[in-house]
């Protein structure tokens, strides 16, 4: 008889041990890459943040135009100008739609931001995620997402992000690197493969698509 095999499992992760600050602090490390900025800007670090933690801008190419004394049409590129996306967190237990409503309510509809993120370490209910939308919608907030605890961890777990999760809780789930001899037996067996694959010598000549392992952009640009 064959014995069990154990597997190894981790428990939840424990966003209550962070401070309020530090919880930010995550959610801005979580989105370095999740566009492609112009900037970020932790405004919730000076007190008097107008209800947002993060303030960022989302690369654009914004082009205007005007015309100059002959009546003559100047195009003006603004580089530094982009998407504005408002980014909240808030480490609490338990966030219902009444509570999301108050805390959309400090996006001016008048001049709402193209994009908005609220992170709680909360768990939401179909009827949060519903509200959530109708609200951004009326307010003319063109893209937004709603990331709860079941997001967060999702996120943390994710390879890119392992150094984020050890930074925060201690956890790695990383396994432990190859030795340099392992390293340098794995690149020659992928040599000789690819030689058997599309020949060596006078018929290396094939054209081929190579792909890296560890894109996690593929099939995406």
């Amino acid at each position: 008889m064959t014995k069990p095999k154990v597997t190894r499992t981790h428990g939840p992760i424990h966003f209550e041990d962070l401070d309020p600050h530090r919880f930010e602090d995550l959610i801005r490390e979580l989105i370095y890459d999740y566009k492609d900025w112009q900037s970020i800007e932790a405004t919730g670090r000076s007190g008097s943040d107008a209800g947002f933690d993060v303030r960022a801008y989302e690369k654009t190419e914004i082009i205007s135009s005007a015309e100059n004394e002959n009546n003559e049409e100047v195009v003006e590129i603004h580089p530094m100008e982009g998407n504005l996306w408002m980014i909240q967190g808030k480490r609490e237990k338990e966030i219902g739609p009444k509570k999301i409503k108050t805390i959309i309510s400090d996006i001016n509809a008048k001049n709402p931001p193209y994009g908005y993120i609220l992170a709680a370490s909360a768990n939401f209910s179909k009827a949060s995620y519903d509200v959530f939308r109708e609200e951004l919608r009326k307010k003319g907030v063109m893209e937004f997402y709603l990331w709860g605890k079941a997001e967060l961890e999702d996120m943390l777990h994710f390879p890119k992000n392992d150094r984020i999760l050890f930074t925060f809780f201690g956890i790695s789930l990383v396994s432990k690197r190859r030795t340099r001899a392992t390293e340098i037996r794995s690149t020659i067996s992928v040599k000789y493969k690819l030689y058997r694959t599309v020949g060596e010598g006078y018929r290396f000549h094939q054209s081929i698509l190579v792909r890296d392992l560890k894109d996690i952009n593929y099939p995406y640009e």
